[in-house]
């Protein structure tokens, strides 16, 4: 059970320091021809790189279909905005999960997140975001993989994802439209209707816990795992104010804490600590 989830600092922080001061080395297929317009950006990640199908990516609703070759991996989309370099964005990363409220403010402003998927070994998750022609990074949240790809004007026919869950954010709080029972597998659309950035996680719970276990946990500001956590999770990556995503889930049947662990700009705090958790029933 990852509660005190750091994946996302941990991501960056190394795929800032492995990229270097120059450009970053994208280890990938050559750009798909608009002749071939792609219904889905294939990515193959592992421990030492994450490889798209092309580095020259049509711009629009685009899906990604993202599988681990080896491991358990997770797919994070950004875009580092013009005059802030790797070497801020790392400092600023790792001192943001620190509680940082100065950094917080500056990667909240120069970074937008768009968007990722986990694909647990044996399990490829699908993910679409929009994407405006320029450049972007892909990284992996379980190492420090990392490659850069360029978002151009060109011809795609990208295939619709279909969402049967609809949850968006308002403050530091998430708003579902659907009722809290949801199917243990299906699609989310995830939009971040808020003023700092957010993420999406399932994680399993035992199916006794209640609000106030939640609540009494973080009171407690312990950093050992929960008693009521169980195994199973489900992420989606962060996305900015603004963003949407649409990525798919398969989880076992039964009660989760759907939670965000993004650093609040107001507190420092991770927003789970601060009541940006609902209990959910999947089945």
């Amino acid at each position: 059970m990852r509660l005190h989830h750091k994946a996302v600092a941990a991501t960056i922080a190394a795929a800032m320091t492995t990229a270097g001061a120059g450009v970053l080395a994208a280890v990938a297929s050559p750009a798909a021809s608009a002749a071939t317009a792609p219904t889905a950006i294939a990515v193959s990640m592992s421990g030492k790189a994450v490889q798209l199908s092309t580095t020259s990516v049509p711009a629009g609703n685009v899906v990604f279909n993202v599988k681990s070759l080896k491991g358990d991996h997770a797919l994070q989309l950004l875009q580092l905005h013009s005059g802030y370099t790797k070497q801020q964005a790392k400092k600023d990363v790792d001192a943001a999960f620190g509680g940082n409220k100065a950094a917080i403010k500056r990667v909240d402003k120069n970074i937008t997140w768009l968007g990722g998927i986990d694909a647990p070994a044996g399990h490829p998750g699908t993910v679409a975001t929009v994407l405006k022609p320029g450049s972007y990074l892909a990284t992996d949240q379980n190492s420090n993989a990392i490659s850069a790809f360029d978002v151009v004007s060109s011809t795609a026919n990208y295939r619709t994802l279909y969402p049967n869950s609809f949850v968006t954010t308002k403050g530091n709080e998430f708003h579902p439209h659907t009722s809290l029972a949801l199917p243990k597998s299906g699609w989310v659309k995830f939009h971040n209707n808020a003023e700092e950035p957010h993420m999406f996680v399932f994680q399993h719970v035992k199916q006794s816990t209640t609000n106030k276990d939640v609540q009494d946990y973080i009171a407690s500001g312990s950093q050992q795992q929960p008693s009521w956590g169980l195994q199973e999770s489900s992420e989606a990556g962060v996305i900015s104010p603004g963003q949407t995503e649409v990525f798919n889930y398969r989880l076992p049947a039964g009660k989760y804490l759907v939670a965000c662990f993004w650093p609040s700009i107001q507190t420092g705090m991770p927003h789970f600590a601060m009541g940006m958790y609902k209990l959910v029933e999947l089945s």
